[in-house]
C-alpha cells in the first residue's frame, strides 16, 4: 500500500538566536572557501614567480609579485560582490516573508535568513580569509624556519612582500614577519566594500524594476 501521506518539509525559515548565529557562522566560512582559495593560488604562482626571477628582490620580481597580489584581490571583489547581490535578494524575499507573516500566512518554509544581507557580513568574511595570515604570521614571529614555508604556500601574498625588504645572514627576514599582519586589511576591505557594492547595486537595480513596472500600470490605467 503507498504512503499517501504528504512528506514534511522542514522549515528553515524561523531559527533559534543560536541556530540563527551557527548558521551565519557557516554561511559566512562557506563564502570564504573560494576567496581564500584563489588567494592561496595566486601565492603560489607568486612563489613560482620569486623562483623564475633570476635576481633576487629586483624591480621586475616585485612588480609581477604585485600583480599576482593584485590578481589575487580581483577575484576576491569578483566573488564577494556577488555574494551581496545574492545576500541582499534573500534580505527582499526574508521582508517579504515576514511580512506575510504579520498577515497570519507562512510563506517562507524555504527561506534561510543566515543568507540575508548585512553591511558587516562582507568584512567578517574578509577577515575569515585573512585568518591564515594571523596564524602564520604569529608563528612565524617565533619561528620562521619552520612556518616560512607554509606561510608562503597559503599565505604567500602577506609574507613574500616583506621578503622583498631583505634576508638578514641568519636566513631569517631582515623585517619582523610580524608586519605581515597588516596584509589582513587587504582581504578585510576588499570583501567588505564589494559586499556593499554588490547589494547597493542589486538594491538600485530592484528599485528600478519596481519603478520601472509602476510607471507601466500608470500607464495602462491612462488608457
Amino acid at each position: 500500500m503507498l504512503n499517501d501521506t504528504p512528506k514534511k518539509v522542514k522549515d528553515h525559515s524561523n531559527p533559534t538566536k543560536w541556530q540563527l548565529f551557527w548558521r551565519i557562522q557557516g554561511e559566512c566560512w562557506r563564502r570564504m572557501i573560494t576567496p581564500y582559495l584563489m588567494y592561496m593560488f595566486m601565492s603560489l604562482l607568486l612563489l613560482s614567480v620569486q623562483a623564475i626571477v633570476p635576481d633576487e628582490n629586483s624591480i621586475l620580481e616585485i612588480i609581477l609579485g604585485i600583480i599576482c597580489i593584485v590578481g589575487g584581490g580581483f577575484f576576491n571583489a569578483h566573488l564577494l560582490y556577488h555574494t551581496g547581490v545574492l545576500h541582499y535578494d534573500n534580505f527582499i524575499t526574508g521582508n517579504i516573508h515576514r511580512r506575510n507573516a504579520l498577515y497570519g500566512i507562512q510563506s517562507g518554509g524555504d527561506h534561510r535568513p543566515e543568507r540575508e544581507f548585512s553591511p558587516w557580513k562582507g568584512f567578517y568574511i574578509g577577515l575569515l580569509i585573512s585568518l591564515p595570515v594571523l596564524i602564520f604570521g604569529i608563528f612565524a614571529h617565533y619561528f620562521y624556519d619552520v612556518a616560512s614555508l607554509f606561510f608562503m604556500m597559503f599565505a604567500g601574498w602577506a609574507i613574500i612582500p616583506i621578503a622583498w625588504f631583505g634576508t638578514a645572514e641568519g636566513g631569517g627576514l631582515i623585517v619582523d614577519p610580524i608586519w605581515s599582519l597588516l596584509f589582513m586589511i587587504l582581504p578585510i576591505l576588499i570583501s567588505g566594500i564589494a559586499y556593499l557594492i554588490g547589494a547597493f547595486v542589486e538594491k538600485r537595480r530592484k528599485e528600478n524594476t519596481a519603478a520601472r513596472d509602476e510607471r507601466v500600470r500608470e500607464a495602462g490605467k491612462n488608457k
